[in-house]
């Protein structure tokens, strides 16, 4: 059975927003950006929500848009960086939809995230930042079927991932078709 819902997974700048609404549209499905999402629920952007709230007040709110999606039909779902990395979103992940990691080197998600606005994860030194990126890569490895972004036009990711569902042989078969 053909998945339901595709999530995209990957640092930040990896294109998963860029690459998704590619996607969905490639595929006549709904696309939904879950940091996207978050901010029209909570009334305000990503970056004032983990100032004000902080880091844990976020997460909350991104397990919860999870949890909803899970019950969609037809989605490309494109997470915030952090989501794999919180152990509640395993199962969204795993089961609930077939999840592609949106490979991209640390060196190009910076170059594609600057100037972009605010990013919280971007206020670390650049030492931080790049324990984050090292620490986030073994989550994304174990969650979803890589593909990479560098040097790539996102059309032709998102073409990948359209041949990788049509015929998984040569990659593990993706997760989420319930």
């Amino acid at each position: 059975m053909p998945p339901q819902r595709i999530a995209l997974i990957g640092f930040m700048g990896a294109g998963k927003t860029t690459v998704g609404a590619i996607l969905a549209a490639r595929l006549g499905w709904d696309f939904v950006d879950t940091d996207a999402l978050i901010e029209v629920r909570a009334g305000a952007p990503v970056a004032a929500i983990f100032r004000e709230r902080g880091e844990q007040a976020f997460r909350d709110l991104e397990a919860d848009v999870l949890a909803e999606l899970a019950q969609r039909q037809r989605a490309v779902i494109a997470t915030g960086g952090g989501a794999p990395s919180q152990e509640r979103n395993a199962g969204f992940f795993n089961t609930a939809a077939a999840t592609f990691h949106l490979r991209v080197s640390l060196e190009a998600a910076l170059q594609r995230v600057r100037g972009s606005g605010p990013r919280p994860m971007l206020s670390r030194d650049e030492a931080g930042v790049s324990a984050l990126f090292e620490s986030r890569q073994s989550v994304y490895q174990r969650l979803g079927i890589a593909v990479d972004t560098d040097g790539r036009e996102p059309a032709s990711v998102a073409e990948e991932i359209v041949r990788l569902l049509r015929n998984p042989r040569g990659s593990q078969a993706p997760a989420g078709s319930g």
